[in-house]
């Protein structure tokens, strides 16, 4: 579901751009937002507080950024799950 969401929104602003609209599309990839969704999770790993969530999203949005990891760390995550080998990576 979240390939799709990104693929989805990379097609929206393909379609922005080619059509010449004035609208910006951002890619918001969330890590962990301390909420009440994962309220009691003993694993809680760089979990971000909404205000600094909200904080990074609405510069990201300002900014007119195509993609955004919130918190920032989450982008380093992102970038070693590509290059990991395949064998590796289902081993975690």
């Amino acid at each position: 579901s979240k390939a799709f969401v990104s693929t989805y929104m990379d097609g929206l602003r393909h379609r922005a751009v080619h059509k010449k609209l004035a609208i910006n599309i951002t890619d918001i990839r969330p890590g962990f937002v301390r909420t009440a969704m994962i309220e009691g999770r003993a694993n809680q790993f760089w979990v971000a507080s909404p205000e600094k969530a909200a904080r990074q999203i609405a510069d990201a949005v300002e900014k007119k950024k195509k993609r955004v990891y919130i918190t920032r760390r989450w982008r380093l995550i992102a970038g070693l799950a590509r290059i990991v080998p395949d064998r590796l990576y289902h081993r975690v």
